[in-house]
């Protein structure tokens, strides 16, 4: 008889170069967002600034883990030194912008849970165990 999964999505392969052009988007999205001077960034919201910096890298982490589940433990190490080291550009190359390590622990959080999420995010997508 065999067991039935119903999936959000049909077309595995599809959808999975999908999820890993969405992960390069949303890098290049961060990464302007990072080395952009802070006279140019509009002040739109009002709210703890620190979801600025979760929620970028929860996106990372969630998109990364489900387009390469393989690759999940490097993501954890590489996501948070990625965001320390755009972290130490912001605090001495770029004008109006300064080094937090509240931002960086921010960062690596949002990376952390996005990466969790992404165990969800797949069998959701692909429907595998």
């Amino acid at each position: 008889m065999g067991c039935f999964r119903v999936t959000l999505f049909e077309g595995g392969d599809r959808l999975l170069r999908l999820v890993q052009f969405l992960f390069f988007a949303a890098l290049i999205v961060v990464v302007a967002a990072i080395i952009t001077p802070s006279q140019s960034v509009p002040v739109a919201v009002d709210f703890n600034y620190k979801i600025l910096h979760f929620t970028p890298y929860f996106g990372l982490g969630i998109r990364g883990g489900t387009g390469w589940p393989d690759r999940r433990a490097a993501l954890l190490v590489l996501m948070p030194l990625f965001g320390m080291a755009l972290e130490c550009i912001q605090g001495g190359l770029i004008p109006g912008r300064a080094f937090d390590w509240n931002d960086g622990i921010a960062n690596a959080v949002g990376a952390f849970v996005g990466v969790g999420a992404s165990f969800v995010a797949r069998r959701i997508l692909f429907a595998v165990p």
